[in-house]
């Protein structure tokens, strides 16, 4: 019953009016060793193979080598994991975000917002994507029966070399570029910020990042110190704001597209040591015609670890480090066979369940009030006031009772939302049945496979625990200083605020910035708890250098806090259908050893979201629609962690593969 209220919960959750959506931080696959089909056909007949009793109880063995490639199709579903409802479908095969700044007036409704990258009010751009994972894999397998010791005992081990290369193909064609903003046409020519926006100062269109894949690749901009005209007493000076910290971003960076192999991100390895210990039972009639097996599987993670990499499209070899435990059966029984035993026709079954145990991995979380992709929005670092080796100037009765104040430093969301976490699945499956024909020495086998993987449960780790020590707070679209007109002629004294903005999501904030003008009438009036700036005489801070308009800040600002990291785990759930034709060698019941070779192919189909679908159906006609703007795994606005915590989301590759196997079994 709680179950079916926790699958309640999450599909109210997911059908509520709202305009955000679930997606991955981590693509989390099934592992390449996992395969239950590739690994049951060749070897799955007894006349020849596995399973089957040897007449004297003595030892008999089987090996295999086999040369698989594997690689993804539907790529847009893979993009839809990652960038859900604020994908747009372009081109055939093409799915791509937009980046607007606040002052482009077209700026569409899930646009990124541009100011958080460091780049002008008023870039803007389009960056497409094509997602695409491909596999090599080298998988040795061994068996060996073990009736001497005892009837129907048998071992089984697997051990797959990897090597996986994942191309994120992200592309970027720029509108509005960094060098020619459109805020030139509103009377600020050459300047990406205005006084107050990011700085205490205009912020000139030069400094600012070249794109946004620049900046999704460790670029940053250069917000230096600027002279201002302040007073000590009755002696004029130039004084100057601090220079502002913008750190890189750390995690989820967004790869360049890439045309070789050197450039694209690739991981070489062992996905998991799998071994099996079980034992067969026989029919007693004819022993080649049926058997069930029952074995326990375990498999020691020889992978690669999830966060490993700085990138969001890492790859991944194996499940992520987990060890697994769990169970096997296997099944084979002919159905027909003919008078001179030549042909048959028969059913084979392999199925492996496995306990995924805690797995050390590190991961970059969204906001759970800030929705999808809100890792990378920009956040503010507040520090206490300081009034005697600070500018002087107090926010009286402006502030909470911390006294805090904007203290010229930026990060990305991912950089503070970077833990140390456990990773734990309670259980995944892989279901593989075949029907076979043989005859003679050919086989052929057509079959299908089922994985699923429950949903992951995500925890901070006990080993390592940060927790948030310095105060940090969304910078959204509110102004972080305020300029005081009684500190000088113009242009005035700025004096930081401690203004955040809560509700604003990777699309924008609480302030309308379109036109971005000083006479708009809504600065910082939305922001959180917003309180008209005075200085410590009541005297109301400004907007901007020169203006005579009222600006606003926090009382009190609202702080990221860890309880709102969404730690929302993926499940898989994929469907795939494979043949295989196997050949062995003519003389086999006259030899010791007997030969065998096969082929086969694959096509799998992972869950998509509607989302995803809904992109490949305008694909085919893309004059009916040019976006995808709904999803399936919707959430509100201000939902708590706890519910979005008991959703999970899909995440299955679709894809095909090929494979050559070659072996022999000793008699």
């Amino acid at each position: 019953m709680n179950q079916l209220m926790k699958q309640l919960l999450c599909i109210t959750i997911m059908v509520s009016a709202a305009h955000l959506d679930a997606t991955t931080t981590n693509i989390v696959p099934r592992s390449q060793s996992f395969d239950a089909a590739r690994q049951m056909v060749g070897w799955n007949n007894p006349e020849w193979g596995i399973n089957r009793k040897s007449p004297d109880d003595r030892y008999y063995y089987s090996f295999n080598l086999t040369f698989a490639y594997t690689r993804t199709f539907r790529d847009n579903r893979l993009a839809d994991y990652l960038f859900g409802s604020d994908l747009v479908c372009g081109d055939c095969g093409d799915t791509a975000i937009n980046i607007s700044g606040a002052a482009v007036e077209e700026r569409g409704a899930n646009d990124w917002l541009a100011d958080y990258f460091g780049l002008p009010v008023g870039y803007r751009s389009s960056v497409s994507f094509k997602p695409t994972i491909s596999n090599f894999l080298l998988d040795f397998s061994f068996y060996a029966g073990l009736d001497a010791w005892l009837d129907g005992l048998y071992f089984r081990i697997h051990s797959p070399f990897v090597h996986t290369k994942w191309n994120l193909n992200a592309k970027e064609n720029i509108e509005y570029p960094a060098s020619n903003a459109i805020t030139d046409a509103l009377n600020y020519e050459g300047i990406a910020y205005i006084a107050g926006y990011m700085a205490g100062a205009n912020v000139p269109a030069e400094n600012t990042t070249a794109s946004f894949l620049a900046y999704a690749n460790g670029a940053t901009p250069t917000i230096a110190s600027n002279g201002y005209q302040c007073e000590t007493g009755l002696i004029p000076r130039v004084c100057e704001t601090p220079s502002t910290i913008w750190q890189p971003l750390c995690c989820s960076r967004i790869l360049n597209s890439c045309d070789c192999d050197n450039d694209c991100t690739t991981r070489n390895g062992f996905g998991e040591i799998r071994f099996v210990l079980g034992r067969n039972f026989f029919s007693e009639d004819d022993e080649r015609d049926c058997h069930i097996g029952i074995g326990a599987y375990a498999a020691a993670p020889t992978g690669t670890r999830v966060g490993e990499s700085r990138y969001l499209f890492a790859p991944i070899v194996g499940n992520g480090k987990h060890w697994e435990l769990g169970g096997q059966v296997t099944a084979h029984h002919i159905w027909w066979r003919s008078e001179d035993e030549n042909k048959t026709i028969g059913v084979y079954l392999e199925a492996n369940v496995t306990h995924l145990f805690g797995a050390n991995q590190t991961r970059c979380f969204d906001l759970c009030s800030a929705g999808s992709s809100s890792r990378y929005m920009l956040a503010q670092k507040l520090t206490t006031f300081d009034p005697i080796n600070g500018n002087g100037l107090t926010l009286a009765t402006s502030v909470d009772g911390a006294s805090l104040e904007f203290a010229n430093e930026y990060a990305p969301v991912a950089n503070i939302t970077r833990r140390d976490i456990v990773s734990t699945i309670d259980a995944q499956g892989d279901l593989a049945i075949s029907l076979s024909y043989r005859h003679c020495n050919f086989q052929w086998d057509v079959g299908y496979n089922f994985w699923g993987r429950s949903c992951e449960k995500l925890r901070m780790s006990t080993d390592c625990c940060p927790v948030i020590q310095e105060p940090w707070a969304l910078k959204g679209t509110a102004f972080v200083y305020g300029f005081d007109a009684t500190s000088s002629p113009q242009p005035y004294e700025p004096v930081p605020l401690a203004a955040s903005d809560s509700t604003a999501t990777i699309h924008g904030g609480t302030n309308t910035l379109a036109p971005f003008t000083s006479t708009h009438t809504t600065f910082n009036q939305l922001i959180d708890n917003s309180v008209p700036a005075i200085d410590n005489d009541g005297h109301p801070l400004l907007v901007t250098l020169t203006g005579s308009q009222q600006t606003y800040t926090s009382n009190p600002p609202v702080l990221i806090d860890e309880a709102d990291f969404n730690m929302t785990g993926t499940r898989g759930i994929s469907n795939k259908f494979f043949t295989n034709f196997t050949y062995a060698y003519p003389e086999f019941r006259e030899t010791i050893w007997t030969p065998y070779a096969s082929f086969g192919a694959e096509v799998e189909f992972g869950s998509g979201s509607k989302n995803s679908r809904e992109c490949e159906i305008n694909c085919e006609n893309p004059c009916e629609s040019s976006s995808c703007n709904t999803s399936c795994n919707e959430y509100p606005t201000e939902s708590t962690c706890a519910p979005l915590n008991s959703c999970c989301s899909n995440c299955a590759l679709t894809q095909w593969g090929v494979w050559f196997k070659v072996g022999a079994s000793y008699n």
